[in-house]
């Protein structure tokens, strides 16, 4: 049975070439604890991590300390909204398109402190941007959070508009950049965003368990999770220094090195893998609107997407469908995709969709191989 990977929403495979042995060849030699010690090893760990600091600062457009590390996207947007100061804050505004990494988070910090916490206007994929400077007039923001793009149907989000029209407000501006960094720019500065969440296992090209956030402010972020950093240990609270203040505990030595091999790959080949990536989304496009009778899509088109196309189906469950497709060797994703509101905005839910991902890993083969087997079904 062939096999076509298109879940690369959720996370990208395969990785690029030399990753496995790359990453396995630098652990074996000196994958110790970075930050705890001065012999050699870790000398060479904490080189290494701080090449790493540096090509994501690259990627981000901020210098290397405004880079945090952290065991996923989902953590580092709990460290970012759980650390900001509820007191002064009344007004919160979320899009539509927000995974549950965010909206939980912020869902449970309103009901806490209780808060206003609005959804921004948008007409299906079109943000409303004259209904947003009314309602930003008459109830101003002192937090804006945005996803990049939406995991469930790919629409890239005008943030930059979005966040220039909340910074008139002085509003604090959270970008969660996971299905975008690394294959479409996230300059911090340029979309006018204070925190950029990533995620290290999806466009970035790295494994699962490291993500982290970008500082592009000077607001005083508190820390959420407390222990040891491996200076001032003397202290009964936690450092001011950056990115030590938010990186506790051991660092991930593993995958720190995993996702070092990923981005200087990246940083070499950009270019190549956003025309790939495009190429792969348009071709895939062209296979699903070929089966309008079967299914319908949900999903913006090239080049407001980001590589993720949702379909409906007509005939049968979208649960009915991912098993199908299962059996025949073709991954997708089926139901909610943790990304509730996304589907209460386009009128999928309760059952939600079918989702393609393309990568840049994507072959022609496997297109032709979805569409052969889509012919079957039909």
């Amino acid at each position: 049975m062939s096999l076509a990977y298109f879940d690369n929403a959720a996370t990208s495979f395969p990785k690029p070439v030399d990753f496995y042995s790359e990453t396995m060849k630098m652990f074996q030699e000196f994958g110790v604890n970075g930050s705890r010690g001065h012999h050699h090893l870790a000398d060479n760990m904490l080189q290494h991590a701080n090449v790493l600091r540096k090509n994501l600062a690259i990627i981000f457009g901020v210098t290397p300390e405004k880079i945090i590390f952290s065991a996923s996207a989902t953590l580092a947007a709990n460290q970012i909204i759980q650390g900001l100061d509820f007191s002064t804050i009344k007004n919160v505004y979320i899009s539509p398109f927000e995974h549950n990494a965010t909206y939980r988070t912020i869902w449970a910090m309103q009901q806490k402190y209780g808060f206003a916490l609005n959804i921004l206007p948008f007409e299906r994929f079109s943000w409303d941007e004259s209904k947003t400077s009314f309602l930003f007039a008459n109830a101003e923001p002192d937090v804006v959070i945005c996803t990049h793009a939406s995991n469930v149907f790919g629409n890239i989000l005008p943030v930059e508009k979005i966040f220039a029209e909340a910074k008139m407000y002085n509003a604090v501006t959270i970008l969660d950049s996971a299905q975008t960094a690394g294959t479409i720019p996230v300059i911090a500065t340029d979309l006018n965003a204070d925190f950029v969440i990533w995620a290290g296992h999806k466009g970035l090209y790295g494994p699962s368990g490291i993500g982290g956030f970008v500082i592009n402010t000077s607001y005083c972020l508190q820390p959420v999770i407390l222990g040891g950093t491996g200076i001032f240990s003397e202290e009964d609270e936690m450092p001011e220094a950056i990115p030590e203040r938010f990186e506790v505990g051991s660092m991930n030595s593993l995958n720190i090195l995993g996702l070092l091999v990923a981005t200087n790959w990246l940083l070499k080949n950009g270019d190549v893998i956003t025309k790939k990536k495009t190429e792969m989304t348009q071709a895939l496009f062209e296979v699903l609107s070929g089966y309008s009778d079967f299914c319908t899509i949900i999903s913006d088109e090239l080049p407001n997407n980001a590589g993720v196309i949702s379909i409906v189906p007509l005939t049968m469950s979208p649960a009915e469908l991912d098993t199908y497709l299962a059996q025949n060797g073709i991954c997708v994703r089926s139901g909610l995709h943790c990304a509730p509101l996304a589907h209460k905005q386009m009128k999928t839910a309760p059952e939600g969709t079918v989702r393609f991902s393309v990568g840049c890993f994507n072959t022609d083969k496997e297109i032709k191989y979805l569409s052969h087997i889509l012919e079957d079904l039909q």
